[in-house]
């Protein structure tokens, strides 16, 4: 069943979510729209002073009157209070909501505010605790700080789209990934800051460069590109399709049965899929059933090839539910229709469907496949779309609040100054916990960072986990990687560059969860952290008795964070996904295609860095809640709904648009931006969006073609008409000129432009990465002198250089990380000994 929704906004005062209290001023175009809508999910109380584009329309016309796709995806529940900030009056008014708000994010052009006198030094002068992320195309700094920017364009400049598509033919991932990735760093940083705030009295500054977050936040863009001498792999990591880096993810076309996609894999175990193969009549594979998962790479050209042969004339449906059956990690590629139609969506209630004001309540039952798939809607007109990001812990507290519609009216700036003068906002009182370590870290002022005095035990793997713990080592707090050799293989194992890559920040300690005294150890570290956080299967860590209800016994103020494949209940619940699996089944990878393709998807594991990004604002989350309630609580995750999440604006195109999501390319799905595409040049590609009319003026000026000359070709419906002239247009004019010379000119003339980047030129042609720091040469014990990526963005117009690079060697600080739990010197040489510290 659709959990009920909140239908008109947020009038439910008696909703709290793990941000009550939080005051948030919303400045923010749609480079920030989805920070603050997770912020008001998670019960924040955002005021939107700043304005987006509506987005597609919707069907119903109770629905449409309140906005388009965008307005109901990103600003559901939020107030709304206009504010001019071109008049004196509205630099005032925004002045007086900064003076009482906790928090700002804003878009605006770099200077704009300064200019103004309402930028962060002018607006922290009276309220010092308050915190403002700035989020910009390229950052407030650099040769490119005035550069436009779009989500195509960043896509293409970060690296996305230089792992993405096909040779020829760059794609970007559906739904606004690059906004989506820096709307969680945004929301995560923020969070953390302004629980700093609550124990210091400081605020800060995040200067956050979306071309940033795209570049640190792609797997194996600069680990093949830096570790060319150690692996077997191209220094430049290509376009190739949905053939993942490692070769060992793709998708196959099944031709029997009704057809269609598979991701298919020999992981986990790829014994177990060979075995199947000759059980079936394969004569192709039996010679590598036995050889060790990581000789088999060698050959897994050969392997996969003999796969896609094995699994062309089969269905695609029934070789992927056999292939899960069999433990194999196997993914049927699922239209939206079936994403929608999930069973285990409807368990695990995933889904809320949201009234226009004044309509009759839903009568609670499923939106059916055949309703959505038709773009309809259901008979009340509702707009159904993911009613969380996470589930929280049955405690008596709700870590997010029901999603609600866009304001139908504005507040007034006085009825909003009113509400934020109420007595005791939570979010400047409360007993300060653990967060008060950070007046005792030892770190000096200019080394402070928001989580100071946090302690995470860290039992994850592989990278959706560990990016999560990454995000919150970077932001201050003590990561402590939990392993046992047995399972530190391959990319969990620290002479791998993978784990180079995703464990700065950390500290490494060793523990054998199957050694006698195992979970008595584990008991006692825990009891020291504020955090726990693990990406096992469902059911792993309860197997070794640390299932929440006897960790919170122990620590009823930790946070317990589970990031599994599909959630720890529902019919899904022991599916093996990796995040090419996760990218098949929750939609992404059909809408990431060509209109002629359904066998592409993105090129990198675009949902294990959004899980990462979702668990780390979460926990953050948790932890501001934990400083009103004194308590911690379980945070649900499941890395399927996460992705299908990430494309939230699908579902309300399925349910309630004019026109069901489908496949198109590079057009924005959001808002359907004409221009929005990546156009061929001398020596690559370049990108290009046009979102506004003075950016469509300055486009026609530039090319100077007559077909453009047309007046009506500045709204975006008349463009649409004519989007293949468009296209042409400007694909005749890039074809005679390098890609940095497109970009050049179309910036200068006022058009979100830019190149699409690969590592190398990431990495030796990018001035704005050069001019703000963003590589850093580091020295490692293990890999010599390397380079590292920094924290995508400056606090207090500073550069953070990592703390820690990833540890040397497994157990690296096990006498300091076990002598915090209370074991002597002699017990922690004896446990590494006897094998529990190993």
């Amino acid at each position: 069943m659709n959990q009920p929704a909140n239908p008109h906004g947020r009038d439910s005062s008696t909703v709290h979510g793990a941000l009550s209290g939080l005051r948030v001023v919303d400045l923010t175009g749609d480079a920030g729209r989805f920070a603050t809508k997770l912020l008001t999910e998670l019960g924040a109380d955002v005021v939107r002073v700043g304005t987006g584009a509506p987005g597609l329309p919707l069907a119903d016309p109770a629905a449409a009157a309140l906005g388009g796709v965008a307005d109901w995806w990103y600003d559901g529940g939020k107030r709304r209070c206009r504010v001019d900030l071109s008049t004196a009056e509205g630099q005032d008014a925004y002045r007086r909501l900064a003076d009482a708000a906790d928090m700002v994010v804003e878009t605006e052009r770099p200077g704009r505010l300064a200019d103004a006198g309402i930028d962060y030094p002018d607006i922290s002068a009276g309220n010092p605790a308050l915190v403002q992320v700035s989020i910009t195309p390229f950052g407030r700094t650099g040769p490119r700080a005035q550069w436009l920017g779009s989500d195509l364009v960043a896509a293409a400049m970060g690296g996305m789209m230089g792992l993405t598509g096909l040779a020829d033919r760059p794609l970007n991932v559906w739904g606004r990934q690059a906004y989506n990735y820096a709307g969680f760093v945004a929301a995560a940083s923020g969070v953390a800051a302004a629980l700093s705030a609550r124990s210091t009295g400081r605020g800060a500054h995040l200067d956050l460069s979306v071309h940033e977050t795209v570049t640190g936040s792609i797997e194996n863009l600069f680990m093949q590109y830096f570790f060319d001498d150690v692996l077997p792999l191209p220094k430049v990591a290509p376009r190739q399709g949905a053939l993942h880096w490692l070769r060992a993810y793709d998708l196959a076309e099944c031709v029997g049965g009704d057809g269609g996609y598979v991701m298919i894999t020999p992981t986990p175990t790829p014994d177990l899929l060979l075995e199947w193969m000759v059980e079936t009549g394969s004569d192709e594979v039996d010679k590598w059933i036995g050889i060790d998962p990581g000789e088999l790479l060698l050959s897994v050209d050969e392997v996969m090839d003999a796969v896609r042969r094995w699994i062309a004339p089969q269905d695609a449906r029934e070789v992927w539910w056999e292939a899960q059956e069999r433990h194999v990690a196997f993914g049927g590629v699922l239209g939206i229709a079936e994403v929608c139609a999930n069973p285990q969506f409807a368990h695990r209630e995933f889904f809320a469907d949201v009234l226009p004001p004044g309509r009759t309540a839903a009568n609670g039952s499923l939106v059916s496949a055949r309703s959505m798939d038709t773009g309809t809607g259901s008979a009340a007109g509702s707009v159904t779309l993911p009613a969380r990001l996470v589930r929280w812990s049955d405690t008596g507290r709700s870590g997010s609040v029901p999603p609600g519609t866009p304001a139908a009216a504005d507040t007034s700036l006085e009825e909003i100054l009113a509400l934020w003068a109420a007595p005791a906002g939570e979010a400047r009182n409360g007993d300060i916990g653990s967060v008060a370590g950070a007046a005792s870290s030892g770190n000096d002022a200019d080394d402070r960072r928001p989580l100071d005095g946090i302690r995470v035990a860290d039992f994850t793997w592989v990278l959706a986990g560990p990016s999560a713990t990454k995000l919150l080592g970077d932001l201050g707090a003590d990561v402590i990687r939990i392993q046992s050799e047995e399972r530190s293989t391959l990319v969990n194992s620290p002479d791998f560059p993978y784990y180079f890559v995703w464990n700065r920040s950390k500290r490494s300690a060793t523990l054998d969860m199957k050694h006698p005294d195992a979970l008595a150890a584990a008991k006692r570290l825990i009891e020291t952290c504020d955090v726990l956080i693990e990406n096992f299967s469902a059911g792993v860590l309860d197997s070794w008795g640390l299932d929440w209800e006897t960790v919170h016994q122990w620590n009823p103020r930790l946070v317990y964070v589970t990031m599994s494949g599909c959630g720890h209940d529902g019919p899904w619940r022991h599916v093996i996904s990796y995040a090419p699996t996760v990218h098949a089944v929750c939609g992404i990878t059909h809408l990431t295609n060509f209109a002629d393709r359904g066998d592409v998807g993105p090129g990198f594991s675009l949902n294990d860095h959004l899980a990462g990004f979702a668990a780390a604002v979460s926990t953050v989350g948790a932890l501001y809640a934990r400083e009103r309630t004194g308590e911690g609580q379980r945070i649900d995750m499941a890395q399927l709904e996460v992705g299908t999440y990430a494309i939230g604006a699908a579902i309300i195109r399925q349910s309630a648009g004019v026109l069901p999501p489908r496949p198109e390319g590079n057009r924005d799905g959001i808002a359907d931006h004409v221009p929005n595409e990546v156009y061929a040049t001398g020596d690559g590609f370049v990108a290009v969006t046009v979102t506004e009319p003075a950016q469509w003026l300055g486009l026609v000026g530039l090319l100077a073609d007559p077909r453009l000359d047309d007046p009506s070709l500045v709204t975006e419906a008349a463009r649409r008409d004519r989007r293949s002239m468009i296209d042409a247009v400007l694909g005749e004019w890039s074809a005679g000129r390098t890609a940095a010379e497109a970009a050049d000119a179309l910036q200068g003339a006022g058009v979100p432009a830019g190149p699409v980047q690969n590592s190398h030129q990431l990495f030796t042609d990018d001035p704005q990465h050069a001019d703000r720091g963003f590589w850093q040469a580091v020295d490692h014990a293990v890999f010599g002198e390397r380079t590292v990526d920094a924290f995508a963005g400056l606090w207090n117009g500073r550069r953070w250089t990592p703390r820690h690079l990833s540890p040397a060697y497994l157990g690296e600080h096990n006498f300091d990380v076990w002598a915090d739990a209370g074991y002597s010197p002699e017990e922690i040489a004896e446990g590494i000994g006897d094998g529990l510290f190993r």
